[in-house]
């Protein structure tokens, strides 16, 4: 039981990210979202072509979303998400340095891509997500609004970090930023599970108390190395 303070709250963690990719699932099944796939623990492997694939970023994936097709080329729309949760610190701002890791990693998943497609008629809008129960610093979403909107930074400190995180400068920075979404305060685990319940509830007919259950299962295995 000594290690059950770290333990414990990083299960916390993995019940968070489960049952948050479980709601998105049910989006699947919406006749009118568009939503094609949904990836847990890395990207699509039918994103690119086979020896094609974008390596880069991929530890930062904890779910994916592919909007009209799996292929890059040929959604209309594709999000990669990173999900943390935290039981100790729930209140706590993420600063600047604790995204340092996640910023970083897409970043080069943007480049990667920019590099890759540069020459072919690449349009799919993509976005790269940080979404956590703890608030975003305020002064952080006010530097990563002001680079995508090109205007002059409110907060000169946190825009030097940001361009060191990103190895991105200028115009290519502000682009990047642009698909940069960090959104906080979500509900924490046990309200995700609630709302796994109720919106399930509103795609099947009755009250199938173990449909979402099984949904998060499945999506639990998916995130295991033998399904």
């Amino acid at each position: 039981m000594s290690n059950s303070r770290t333990v414990r709250p990083s299960r916390d963690g993995d019940q968070f990210h489960y049952l948050w990719a479980a709601r998105r699932c049910l989006r699947l099944l919406s006749p009118t979202d568009g939503l094609t796939a949904i990836t847990i623990e890395g990207s699509s492997p039918q994103e690119t072509q086979i020896g094609e694939s974008v390596e880069a970023g991929e530890e930062q994936i904890d779910v994916g979303e592919y909007y009209g097709s799996e292929d890059i080329r040929e959604a209309t729309f594709v999000r990669y998400i990173q999900l943390k949760h935290s039981t100790q610190n729930p209140t706590k701002s993420w600063p600047p340095s604790g995204l340092e890791k996640t910023i970083r990693g897409f970043a080069q998943r943007y480049q990667e891509l920019e590099q890759r497609f540069k020459e072919d008629s690449f349009t799919t809008p993509v976005e790269f997500c940080f979404l956590s129960n703890r608030p975003i610093s305020a002064n952080l979403m006010e530097a990563v609004e002001d680079a995508a909107a090109g205007n002059t930074s409110r907060h000169q400190n946190i825009l030097g970090r940001l361009e060191e995180f990103t190895s991105l400068n200028d115009e290519r920075f502000s682009a990047f930023c642009k698909l940069l979404r960090l959104e906080g305060e979500l509900d924490d685990y046990w309200l995700q599970r609630a709302d796994l319940g109720r919106e399930t509830n509103g795609y099947l007919p009755g009250n199938d108390i173990d449909a979402p259950v099984r949904l998060k299962e499945l999506v639990t295995r998916k995130a295991l190395s033998v399904k």
